[in-house]
């Protein structure tokens, strides 16, 4: 089972770009008859608050699985959240999306690049299943490095195999599991 925000990241990104990253928790907005719904237009409204297109977020979700999501929240709360965002805000994000965590959890780093410094920062939230209080895997990572969306791809892919992909506590996935990489150039 696939959580309604993966299948609407998947179209969103089917052409290797993403401008923004939306995430709600509290509920996985999975198994829910209108989720598909919701989660586009849950990027319909981020799009209008930051003036981009719909089609340009990745969306996530991270909670219970199985209850109705209203969008009443989504309609107040995103206008607001695109105008929190700033360059400082990386713990207020990772401590936003925290379900079952005990603490945030977030990581930068600077390192040259052709005689370039660049940075490169990620936020996360879950462990894995564990029973019974399960968390949903999400990263999100950022970066200015000049790479293409090609290549960027293929460097997520290759080590999410020996790290992400390595992580079993009782043999389960949440059927919101994320990893997710941007470029800001």
């Amino acid at each position: 089972v696939k959580g309604a925000p993966l299948l609407v990241t998947k179209q969103n990104i089917a052409n290797g770009h993403a401008r923004g990253i939306l995430c709600n928790s509290g509920n996985a907005n999975t198994c829910n008859p209108d989720g598909v719904d919701i989660a586009e237009s849950c990027c319909g409204l981020a799009a209008k608050a930051a003036d981009v297109n719909p089609d340009e977020f990745v969306i996530a979700s991270t909670g219970v699985i199985g209850q109705a999501l209203p969008l009443a929240p989504f309609v107040s709360g995103i206008p607001k959240a695109v105008k929190e965002l700033s360059a400082t805000g990386s713990l207020a994000a990772a401590t936003a999306i925290m379900t079952t965590d005990t603490k945030p959890k977030e990581y930068a780093l600077e390192f040259p690049v052709g005689g370039q410094s660049c940075k490169i920062g990620a936020i996360g939230k879950g462990s894995g299943m564990i029973h019974p209080n399960m968390a949903t895997m999400l990263i999100f990572i950022t970066t200015d490095v000049a790479i293409s969306p090609a290549m960027l791809q293929k460097a997520l892919g290759e080590v999410t195999v020996t790290t992400f992909n390595q992580i079993s506590i009782d043999n389960d996935t949440s059927t919101n599991d994320m990893a997710v990489v941007l470029v800001s150039l």
